[in-house]
């Protein structure tokens, strides 16, 4: 039985990764919710942002995943 069921592709699974239960986010990309919003943070502190097509948080989804 596949792992990964959302239909949700992107920004949108990372939003539900985001708004979901906080073991979701752990399981799926390594860190609790509370670290991500720190790296969220960190990164905007350290100047970076969204790229054209893609969010800083999908960016960073895509890197710890």
């Amino acid at each position: 039985e596949p792992d990964h069921t959302s239909a949700l592709t992107g920004e949108a699974w990372v939003i539900e990764l985001l708004l979901g239960h906080p073991e979701r986010i752990r399981c799926e990309l390594g860190v609790h919710p509370h670290v991500f919003a720190n790296l969220m943070t960190e990164l905007r502190e350290l100047g970076h942002g969204n790229s054209e097509f893609v969010s800083l948080e999908e960016q960073l989804a895509i890197f710890l995943y």
